[in-house]
């Protein structure tokens, strides 16, 4: 398994990130409580360095149902450091070759492949097993072929994301129950590859802070 420099020496060491602000050019896995323990909704997102702190603004990919399960895909301008509803924010890949921010989520970077991933359509027989988790999946599929992020396997990577999800759920459960404003929020750096600079395997290291 393959680290980075600075890393723990166990990828599933913890260690403090400095600051309290997502970096520049970075594509995080954001995952938001569905209102269940062990569900949520799956997303990706890039921040907007222009905007501080880094988090407090940035655009977010990902699918949305309605009440019949009618299934589209959405991207849209978040806030996820703040977010009452936002239990992990993972780091996925390093993805600033691909311009500055407006080119990396634009119409010729990332939107496309995201908008690649095929949605089933309503009363298919893939809807019943289709969900934020499947399309995310999917969609690192899609990155991996692109060169943009590195996941030779990524049910190993779901497993992963899962876990840190759990992990984060008891602190997220605590702080809802005191009706905080500010959720602590599990920010893992579980790298699927940086594109450019060699390529690195998932579950490389693991940060954690609170916001």
């Amino acid at each position: 398994m393959a680290t980075i420099p600075g890393s723990p020496s166990s990828p599933n060491a913890t260690y403090p990130l400095h600051g309290d602000e997502l970096e520049p050019g970075l594509l995080y896995a954001v995952l938001t409580y569905r209102g269940e323990l062990a569900s949520w909704n799956w997303s990706f997102f890039v921040p907007n360095p222009a905007v501080t702190p880094i988090g407090s603004s940035g655009t977010l990919f990902h699918v949305v149902d309605n009440a019949v399960r009618e299934w589209k895909f959405e991207m849209e301008v978040k806030d996820v450091v703040s977010s009452p509803h936002v239990v992990a924010i993972v780091r996925l890949a390093n993805v600033s070759f691909l311009g500055g921010y407006e080119d990396i989520v634009g119409d010729d970077s990332l939107l496309p492949m995201f908008k690649s991933v095929a949605i089933p359509p309503p009363g298919s027989a893939g809807v019943s097993e289709f969900c934020s988790r499947t399309w995310f999946l999917d969609a690192i599929c899609v990155l991996h072929d692109c060169c943009v992020a590195q996941c030779d396997d990524v049910w190993l990577l779901e497993r992963e994301i899962r876990r840190c999800a759990f992990s984060a759920m008891d602190k997220f459960l605590q702080n809802s129950a005191s009706r905080n404003v500010c959720t602590p929020i599990l920010l893992v750096d579980l790298i699927c590859g940086v594109s450019g600079t060699g390529s690195t395997n998932p579950l490389a290291t693991w940060h954690e802070t609170s916001f």
